[in-house]
């Protein structure tokens, strides 16, 4: 083949065919390295040894050298090197810097950008221009409102003359064009010098686009329509501008200049005419602050200065000081710096265990002294700040709840420069008022405390500076070479009421903004005043507050922190104790969000103010937040209404039911409470954390080995379909080796962590107890991190249900979408890890051991989100004695969580009803305050502004005149101070109702009544034709010991052994059957937190209509067993189960029943029910047509749903009873922690629960119930499913179900704690048999333990 030359890279692009052409790149070429010397210009050298000369003689304080321009040791000639006169150019300022500057900035700032100074001039002298304009339109503004209020505005005439009464020569005639919003007007003005044509154009409605040589106006009716969208919206010039062209050119007014010809017009108009409307409310507003004053100093006149006064049962104002006129108190102090270490008052109340209210003190009541807040706190909130006395304890809520947070997202770009546009805002905080504060933390955090003294422990602390963005002060979420604005940073009041604002210009959000704030509010309160501060990373400010003296002692004893409500979940449990409002007493209802309230209401602004200049990115976002606090406060009414309504009394009535049905004293859940908080915030409950880095390594290391192990069993199970070769089946039995070698390798390594060095009080536990127990602490950490983020995700998506909010869009929809789908299986697969940990720590538990099992966590969202034991911590130190009530006792956990309700409810009332006095104050004293301050301008136009206020306050007043009337917890009028109605609401929140005395039936008669219809009013209604049953011979036999007579004692030659250890294992081989099965899951129902609404609790022994007490079972089961031949105790024997399986009876499970003290375990009592079940439904038994209308549960069956076991292991154990065909369900239950058997049998068609305890207690039934309820729930749902039907209802609060007790409460049928399985058998034999209880005393239950041994070896050995 011939050779060519080799094709360029050019030549191989393809040529264009149309347009330009294609567009070609040049490759990078490398730098010629003779080009890369550093140009050094002539006399740089020398001058720059000559600016370093300057600057440190200005440093060392002497005097500098001469400014002008050093002779350069140089041999050429540079005497005319001289600047360039350029026209328009203005040389930069000279910064002098001061050597206490100098000191006090520890890192120089950034240098802003350059700009153009020719472009700064023109914004200067424009800015100035409108400064000399705006004060002359202030009166023909006000005029023109006050003509045209109410009365529709006409238009502008199309020329407008002004006659000059001063005969001036310089008449003036202009061509303005007039944008109204749906036509253009042009207009001619004649005017002179006297008036200019802005004055004329504002007294007709038109206010000027430019303030000298206007041509162009835009009208009130435009500017206030855009006023009202801009409240609405958002910013939306550029919108309104465009919208504004299309109608003009389509009804006819056609505009021949740019494209886009109004929004410099429309900027420009709203931006002045918004600071024109700022000028005349600032002169309103000082009339007021005049008038207030006059009517204060009124009042006290002849009065001495205002003394601290104790708090009297009537609210009196005749004692209250003076309001001040400035921002800034007597008791003001700059930058306070404290010299001692005091503590903060901040720490966990002590518990009382006496039945008095939460809130109530050992110590004296806080004497309060009278006082106001400063005017500007009272117009942005009067419901908080109207208050006449201050100083109430931090322990009752103290005065002001506020809270606080910041907002990244409202980020500046840096090229979008700054400009003046004369704005004063109302809400900001001056930057250089936060940065002083952070230069006072700097210098604090190099000497803290001598003996500082912290709530929390300090690793707690690390765990929540981790989990937070917020507590990372130096991580940067922008890139600082781009933006100069990082986020805004806001505090609220407990209403939402915006109270500051503050520029977030660091890299994170820093300590020194909430500082900041704080020390502004209080400059603004009387002295002594106290505050609780809600705030995302409240535990870590609070820890840093007490480590350093940031602020006074005066200061930080009257300031304590607490954590946002929806935030508190995201913290660490031991955090959540001593900072979640919930906990925190005095905290009331209120959840402190109103700060993400207002990020939702504003949030269309972020992309808006990025762009802007930083002087009208302040006014955008202040005048937004001005018009969401005036809407807001004319809404407090509805505010407390609301609350009152749809929180107060809505939780009230439930925490009182559950406490109720928990039947635990007050006394003993606040003792509970205190051991609870001392136990799990002490520094042992935490795990070191080099020892969670450890264990967190061994966890991943352990997760990628169980990955390895299913890919080689996936390649092993794929090689060998396809006839692989030998060769290669060897490979992998090499990688199973090195896979075996491996998981030895990290049991060795979680071994060589020393555990039990760290953890002494693990010593002498199993390993894989131990092992077990650290990996579920870790793991629960996990998924609760997990958990969290879903539950963020998920409020996200619920923003635009029903229409309820704003949506979303389909970017951020689909991205959060996302988002969860990613997050799900990982967090499933968690929480099927810890529920089976739970199960496998139940097994390998000791019998003596008194760590408590970790409750299985839900695994749907909506129930995890509900659940309360995600936010505890797996508890891994063994408490001394028994197990505590807190851990174990659902009765005792319930009951606490509700006495915490009613307390926040009290408190929440108490609260309510002290800011309806601060209403009906606020508009009584405004309108003295307004009717004063009209008299005093007389005939001014302000008086117009004045008259539109007293209407708003009487509008005000009618929406809040339903609101205002003191009421109590549960909703009821009452009349009082609200300090007054302190004992009665803490009395109605401490309220514990006692149980029901419940009467004691008769005697029973042990004389064999006979036997009656079988369970009539369960079975009429499933199968309505059933007849009577033949009675048994109710004779005894000579040889069988009658009822309460002597009873046969049967000698044992074994020692008693408590057997209960063994209950679970059958329960951990079904949970942990099929795990590793990623498509299995369980169903969708799951248990509801109020799942007991369902139930109507009813504690009074009474048997059904119709129903009958068995007398009868044992004599005749032990006549049975005379009869049949007995084999040996030392052979299994068999119970045939439904599904043709064998149910074994090994010699282990027999030992108990030969025993009078021996212990039921599971097998046992199973088999043995299973077997009395068989005989009573037999072919030839008389009680055959009741006994197969039961089905018969084991033991493990309620365990399985506890511990969330997958729906095919719970159908395959519980389907071949066929319950949905039966109307009777049989459930014995075993309480682990108490080792005593119970009962529950489930009435299908009557819906009814009936209960069984031998020892009468009405304790510790509420887990049970929700088990069970729980149990049917997805019972129906898998019997639907498998085309079974049955219809039940476990849900609906309307169908009740009715749950009763078989026993009389109070009065137990045993006296020891081993007889409680015989019980059970019993009453499951008497429910058998056709009966509702059983005649059996405790005397007669060592006879009917012989009866069931006999029983026993009479069944099958094969």
């Amino acid at each position: 083949m011939p050779k060519y030359p080799k094709r360029t890279t050019r030549a191989n692009q393809p040529a264009g065919v149309s347009g330009l052409g294609t567009h070609h790149t040049s490759p990078i070429k490398a730098r010629n390295t003779r080009k890369q010397k550093e140009v050094r210009g002539l006399g740089r050298a020398q001058r720059t040894a000559a600016a370093a000369q300057r600057l440190h003689a200005i440093l060392h304080g002497n005097d500098p050298p001469s400014a002008s321009r050093p002779a350069l040791n140089h041999p050429m000639d540079l005497s005319n090197d001289q600047d360039v006169e350029m026209d328009g150019w203005d040389d930069e300022e000279v910064i002098v810097i001061t050597p206490s500057a100098a000191s006090a900035a520890s890192v120089p700032p950034r240098p802003p950008l350059p700009q153009h100074s020719d472009t700064d001039a023109a914004h200067i002298r424009l800015n100035n221009a409108w400064n000399s304009l705006l004060p002359m339109l202030e009166l023909p503004w006000v005029q023109y409102y006050r003509d045209t209020h109410g009365e529709p505005r006409d238009c502008i005439p199309t020329e407008v003359v002004y006659d000059c009464t001063s005969a001036c020569d310089s008449p003036t005639v202009s061509k303005v064009k007039c944008l109204y919003p749906t036509h253009i007007r042009y207009v001619t003005l004649k005017t002179c010098s006297c008036k200019s044509a802005a004055i004329l154009l504002v007294e007709h409605g038109v206010f000027p686009a430019t303030p000298t040589k206007t041509q162009s106006g835009i009208a009130f009716d435009l500017l206030d329509f855009y006023r009202a969208l801009f409240e609405r919206s958002c910013d939306a010039v550029t919108a309104l501008a465009a919208a504004l062209h299309t109608v003009y050119e389509r009804r006819g007014f056609r505009v021949l200049s740019a494209k886009d010809p109004f929004r410099r017009l429309l900027t420009q108009a709203v931006q002045w005419s918004s600071n024109l409307r700022a000028r005349v409310e600032r002169k309103v507003d000082m009339a007021l602050q005049a008038a207030a004053t006059q009517l204060a100093a009124s009042r006290h006149t002849g009065e001495a200065s205002a003394e601290s006064v104790p708090t009297s049962a009537t609210p009196s104002n005749a004692s209250a000081e003076p309001v001040p006129t400035s921002a800034t108190p007597s008791n003001a102090s700059a930058e306070p710096v404290p010299t001692s270490a005091t503590p903060s008052n901040a720490s966990a109340e002590p518990v009382p265990t006496s039945a008095t209210p939460s809130n109530a003190s050992a110590e004296p009541a806080p004497v309060l002294s009278a006082g106001r807040a400063h005017r500007t706190l009272i117009e942005r909130c009067p419901a908080c700040f109207n208050l006449t006395e201050w100083g109430r304890s931090l322990a009752d809520g103290g005065d002001v709840q506020a809270g606080a947070d910041g907002c990244l997202s409202y980020l500046r770009l840096r090229k979008a420069g700054n400009g003046p546009i004369s704005y004063d805002p109302k809400r900001f905080l001056s930057k250089e008022t936060v940065d002083a504060v952070g230069r006072r933390i700097d210098v604090a955090r190099k000497n803290p405390k001598a003996n500082p003294k912290s709530l929390i422990a300090k690793e707690v602390v690390e765990l929540c500076e981790e989990s937070w963005q917020a507590a990372n002060e130096k991580k940067r979420k922008a890139n600082p070479e781009r933006y100069d604005a990082n986020g805004i940073f806001v505090m609220t009041c407990r209403h939402g009421q915006v109270i500051f604002l503050c520029n977030i210009d660091t890299p994170g959000e820093q300590q020194r903004y909430i500082v900041a704030m704080v020390q502004e509010l209080f400059i603004m309160l009387p002295p002594k005043a106290t505050l609780m501060q809600a705030y995302d990373v409240a535990c870590v400010t609070d820890h840093s507050l007490d480590l350093y003296p940031i602020l006074s002692d005066d200061l930080r004893s009257r300031v304590s922190f607490v954590i946002n409500g929806m935030h508190a979940y995201g913290h660490q449990w031991a955090c959540q104790l001593l900072y979640s409002p919930r906990f925190r007493t005095g905290m009331g209802l209120a959840d402190h969000e109103g700060v993400e309230r207002f990020w939702s209401r504003i949030r269309k602004l972020i992309p808006l103010t990025r762009t802007q200049w930083g002087s009208r990115r302040i006014w955008m976002i202040d005048q937004y937040a001005a018009f969401v606090g005036e809407e807001s406060r004319a809404s407090l009414g509805a505010w407390i209404s609301r609350q009152q309504e749809k929180n107060v009394e809505i939780k009230h009535r439930a925490a009182t039911r559950t406490l109720q049905e928990c039947r635990v004293t007050e006394r003993t859940l606040r003792a509970e409470w205190a051991a609870q908080k001392e136990a799990q915030t002490s520094i042992r409950s935490h795990a070191p954390q080099r020892l969670r880095r450890e264990l967190d390594k061994v966890l991943l290391l352990q997760t990628q080995i169980d990955a390895v192990e299913k890919a080689i069993e996936d390649t092993k199970t794929t090689l060998k379909g396809a006839g692989a070769p030998t060769s290669s089946l060897k490979i992998l039995q090499g990688l199973e080796l090195t896979h075996e070698k491996l998981s030895a390798e990290a049991e060795a390594l979680y071994g060589s962590l020393n555990i039990q060095d760290t953890y002494p009080e693990l010593r002498g536990l199993p390993l894989e107890f131990t092992q077990t127990l650290l990996v579920m602490r870790d793991l629960k950490i996990n998924i609760r991190k997990r958990a969290t983020g879903s539950f963020m995700e998920w409020e996200t998506l619920d923003r635009a249900v029903s229409g309820r909010r704003e949506p979303l869009g389909t970017k951020v929809h689909q991205a959060t979408r996302k988002a969860i789908s990613r997050r799900q299986p990982a967090l499933l697969k968690a929480i099927n890890k810890f529920n089976e940990c739970c199960a496998t720590l139940d097994r390998l538990r000791p019998p003596n051991c008194s760590i408590p099992i970790p409750s299985p966590l839900s695994t749907q969202l909506n129930g995890l989100r509900d659940d309360t034991t995600l936010h505890e911590d797996v508890w891994i130190t063994p408490s001394q004695g028994p197990i505590p009530r807190w851990l174990n006792d659902d009765d005792v956990r319930d009951g606490i969580r509700s006495l915490h309700a009613l307390d926040r409810c009290a408190e929440e009332v108490v609260r309510l009803n002290l800011e309806r006095d601060n209403l009906r104050r606020w508009l009584s004293e405004e309108a003295d305050i307004t009717e004063q301050a009209k008299q005093a301008l007389g005939a001014s136009p302000l008086v117009f502004f004045l008259l539109q206020r007293q209407q708003d306050l009487v509008d005000m007043g009618r929406s809040w005149s339903p609101s205002l009337r003191h009421q109590d917890v549960e909703g009821h009028i009452i009349s009082g101070r609200a300090e007054a109605l302190v004992p009665i609401a803490a009395a109605s929140a401490n309220r514990v109702t006692p149980p029901p005395m419940v009467p004691v039936p008769p005697p029973v008669v042990f004389a064999p009544p006979p036997l009656p219809n079988i369970m009539n009013a369960a079975l009429s209604q499933r199968r309505p034709n059933t007849g009577t049953l033949p009675e048994l011979s109710s004779r005894p036999s000579a040889s069988t010991p009658t009822f309460g007579g002597g009873v046969e004692m049967f000698d044992s030659i074994f020692d008693a052994a408590d057997l209960s250890d063994e209950d679970q294992v059958e329960l951990v081989e079904q949970v942990l059957h099929g795990l590793d099965e990623e498509e299995t899951e369980t169903s969708t129902v799951e248990a509801s937190t109020n799942v007991l609404d369902v139930l109507d609790v009813q504690w009074a022994y009474k048997l059904s209509a119709g129903a009958t007490i068995d007398t009868i079972f044992p004599r005749k089961l032990a006549e049975r067993n005379a009869m049949l031949e007995s084999t040996g105790e030392h052979f299994n024997h068999y119970v045939v189960q439904q599904n043709g399986r064998a149910m074994e009876i090994t010699p282990h499970d027999l030992k108990p029943f030969s025993y009078r003290t021996g212990r039921l375990n599971g097998y046992g009592l199973n088999a043995v029910a299973l077997s009395l079940h068989n005989l009573y439904r037999a072919v030839h038994s008389p009680t055959r047509e009741i006994a197969s209308r039961c089905a018969l549960f084991t033991t493990y069956d309620l365990p399985l749903v506890h511990y969330k076991g997958s729906d095919p292991d719970l159908w395959r154990r519980i389907s071949p009873t066929e319950y949905w065909d039966k109307p009777i369900w049989l459930i014995p239950i075993h309480r682990a922690e108490q080792a005593h058997w119970v009962l529950i049998v489930v009435l299908i068609s009557s819906q009814k629960l009936l209960c069984f305890d031998s020892l009468a207690s009405i304790g510790g039934w509420r887990q049970n119930y929700r088990d069970v309820m729980l149990l049917i729930t997805r019972l129906v749902a898998l019997a639907n499913h498998n085309k079974h039907p049955l219809h039940l209802s476990t849900e609906d609060p309307e169908e009740k179900w009715e749950v009763r007790p078989l026993f009389k409460p109070g009065h137990p049928r045993q006296s020891n704690d081993y007889d409680c399985g015989i019980w059970v058998l019993s009453m499951m034999a008497a429910f058998m048999c056709g009966h509702e209880d059983t005649a059996l005393t405790e005397s007669d239950i060592p006879w009917v333990r012989n009866v069931f041994y006999k029983h026993i070896l009479t069944l099958s050995i094969t």
